[in-house]
């Protein structure tokens, strides 16, 4: 075996194959937009988010107007189910 294919295996496919995980893993982050910093202005209007609405006491349909019953949903970490 001469130094040139010693070199090839052991130094040359083991760099390659770290490229190619390295590009894979990578990809997203050298495609995607830059991402929000603190301090940069905000274009993006305000959003009030809740991943249960009915447990806010607010329906999905609802536009927040008129008499609403309370919510007897209940749950959470402590919550009684």
């Amino acid at each position: 075996m001469s130094i040139l294919e010693t070199i090839l295996v052991f130094v040359a496919i083991p760099l390659a194959v770290y490229g190619f995980f390295a590009l894979v893993t990578l990809r997203s982050k050298f495609a995607s937009r830059p991402r929000y910093r603190p301090g940069q202005a905000w274009d993006y209007p305000p959003v009030w988010w809740t991943a249960n609405p009915e447990g806010a006491g607010q329906h999905a349909a609802d536009s927040g107007h008129g008499d609403a019953a309370p919510s007897k949903v209940r749950g959470g970490a402590s919550g009684n189910w």
